[in-house]
């Protein structure tokens, strides 16, 4: 068939009684077809990179860390991690903060998650790497300053009510008795108060704490003076400072 004639059959098809029926359906399915081709449009394809540099005077101790955006931008929620360092601020509109290396830690890893209306769209990491000599604190601060680490982590894997594993370790400097443990697991991209809510762990006599917890990817341990108030869920931990008097967050052990 020549393509004039099958111009031609196209143009019959198209008028006539049964056309000027269906035409206000054929209208309404073309108006749902545009709006469904614009809508595969990815509107959250956005990946971020990540880079440091020294910042300010302190370039031993203090990176800028900033991200790279490709993609749509409009609408965009930064949220901040690390390993054993802290980030300030730890959620910010810019891809942008500054990392603090934790004393006598020469390597970390710094994480960013990329946000739009309350969905997590893409994450990126970067490994970093202390470049100055550390300096042991003297004998007279390490008695004093309040440190916590974790010398039993349990697994990474994913939380869940029906998991349980078993977390300790040891606090160090002048601790009072009424001082306290609060514990997290991070899973499912946010951290949870461990084992239950408004969990506090005592310290025992030979300084060390233990308990059982949920399991996560992260698990963080906190020593706390009277009067903090802890977060059952919350997108961040609070940084050291206040009534937050140590803080160690750990990967999780892998299998």
């Amino acid at each position: 068939m020549s393509n004039s004639s099958f111009t031609g059959l196209v143009r019959l098809a198209f008028s006539g009684a049964w056309w000027n029926r269906l035409a206000p359906y054929a209208t309404c399915f073309l108006a749902v077809l545009v709006i469904a081709l614009t809508g595969c449009s990815d509107r959250n394809g956005v990946e971020i990179t990540l880079q440091a540099k020294a910042a300010g005077k302190e370039t031993a101790l203090r990176l800028e860390i900033q991200g790279a955006v490709k993609g749509p931008q409009a609408g965009l929620h930064y949220k901040w991690f690390s390993v054993s360092g802290q980030c300030e601020p730890q959620e910010s509109d810019v891809a942008v903060t500054v990392f603090k290396f934790a004393e006598g830690v020469k390597q970390d890893r710094v994480t960013v998650e990329v946000w739009r209306e309350g969905k997590r769209i893409a994450q990126n990491e970067l490994g970093v790497t202390f470049a100055g000599e550390i300096v042991e604190p003297s004998a007279g601060d390490q008695g004093n300053r309040v440190q916590i680490e974790i010398t039993e982590v349990p697994p990474a894997e994913s939380g869940g009510e029906d998991t349980r594993s078993t977390i300790a370790g040891r606090v160090r400097g002048k601790i009072r008795p009424e001082y306290r443990v609060v514990l997290y697991a991070r899973a499912y991209e946010c951290w949870y108060m461990q084992p239950t809510a408004h969990d506090l762990h005592s310290i025992q006599r030979d300084d060390t704490w233990t308990s059982w917890t949920h399991t996560g990817e992260q698990y963080a341990a906190l020593v706390v003076a009277p009067g903090f108030t802890p977060r059952v869920r919350s997108d961040m931990l609070p940084a050291v400072g206040d009534k937050v008097l140590a803080r160690v967050i750990v990967e999780g052990k892998k299998k």
